[in-house]
């Protein structure tokens, strides 16, 4: 009897396994940084860094954690995001090579894992992410 019970009581989705770490960009932490670890064996986990640019990773609405096994990883700047003490907001930060262009991806493996992202800016200025309007 308890072992069907225990075995009804997992829960369904992919096999997840925690997952936290830090951003930086160019040495410095990130608060607000969006971040996706996105599946080889498909599905999405979201994070976002707080405070010291110290993130975790969710899957879905109840379940934390990131998918077992290959993830390419995408790093954002979100709507507001704080670099030390300069704020900017709507304006992408980080360059293309840690986001749409993601050159990052980690293997997460069953128990604890740790990534911390030190991404350097090398000179990319940044790029407006909401629509001013006009032409």
């Amino acid at each position: 009897m308890l072992v069907v019970a225990l075995g009804c009581s997992g829960q369904p989705g992919p096999k997840l396994a925690k997952v936290t770490g830090t951003v930086k960009l160019d040495g410095v932490p990130v608060e607000g940084a969006g971040l996706e670890f996105i599946a080889d064996a498909g599905g999405v986990a979201y994070g976002k860094s707080g405070a010291g640019g110290q993130y975790y990773m969710s899957f879905g609405s109840s379940r934390t954690g990131a998918i077992v096994g290959r993830n390419v990883v995408r790093i954002t700047a979100g709507d507001r995001v704080t670099v030390g003490d300069k704020k900017f907001e709507s304006k992408e930060i980080f360059p293309k090579k840690y986001n749409a262009n993601s050159e990052l991806v980690v293997d997460v493996t069953a128990g604890n894992n740790r990534f911390d992202f030190n991404c350097e800016s090398g000179g990319f200025k940044g790029v407006s992410t909401a629509s001013r309007g006009g032409n």
